[in-house]
């Protein structure tokens, strides 16, 4: 994926979970790990955490790791939370 499309994948995220913000740290450490992404395929496993579960995905979970076997709330390491 191109950096646009790493921005365009964190974009959505912080739009599907408003109590996300994503914040400097956040984009270096995906744009690190999406280079050699697919960004439909990022994209279809974003829908595919979204439809499945509540909390954001971890950059493990939107990329396709498997046996990911982390909790659910790691997305709070990942992620500022937005004070309501």
């Amino acid at each position: 994926m191109t950096k646009e499309e790493t921005l365009k994948i964190l974009a959505l995220i912080e739009r599907l979970y408003p109590v996300v913000t994503v914040n400097s740290e956040t984009i270096l450490i995906w744009m690190s790990h999406c280079v050699s992404l697919e960004f439909n395929l990022t994209f279809e496993n974003l829908f595919k955490h979204k439809r499945q579960n509540p909390y954001p995905p971890t950059l493990a979970q939107v990329i396709g790791s498997t046996g990911n076997d982390r909790k659910s709330l790691d997305w709070m390491v990942e992620y500022s939370i937005r004070n309501q």
